[in-house]
């Protein structure tokens, strides 16, 4: 008896990661739009010639590695929720430390993603602030 409630916690545990994975993908898109809008930004404010000591190389920079960690994620996320489907459902295959570590990993990739994305914005905003005031020269 112990067996069959263990079993239907351990189904209700990962029907609950398959809908996390599967929020994770709406995040996803959530910063693929917020990229958008800081490329946008940067657009409209950067007027000045493209010198690598100057503030927009380095919100480009930052911008870029941040394109780079979401395209890996977008392709990560899918294959991470085709590999949760045999654990969930009528014939549930047996777990190994891959799973855990492949959930790990992309969970503490996408805090990080948006932990820099959220640094990205702060300078970002800076800088826009710093132009319109007419103040090239800092951020």
């Amino acid at each position: 008896m112990s067996n069959l409630l263990a079993d239907t916690e351990l189904e209700t545990e990962l029907q609950e990661l398959f809908i996390q994975a599967r929020h994770w993908q709406d995040d996803i898109y959530f910063l693929e739009d917020e990229i958008r809008f800081f490329r946008n930004i940067l657009l409209k404010y950067d007027t000045a010639p493209a010198e690598n000591n100057r503030p927009e190389a380095e919100l480009r920079q930052m911008i870029e590695n941040q394109e780079s960690r979401l395209a890996n994620l977008k392709s990560a996320v899918p294959e991470f929720i085709v590999f949760l489907k045999p654990y969930v459902g009528d014939n549930i295959q047996a777990m190994d430390l891959n799973f855990l570590e492949r959930y790990n990993d992309l969970q503490n990739e996408l805090t990080a993603l948006f932990a820099g994305i959220k640094k990205t914005k702060t300078k970002l905003f800076a800088y826009a602030e710093t132009v319109m005031a007419g103040n090239l020269t800092t951020i």
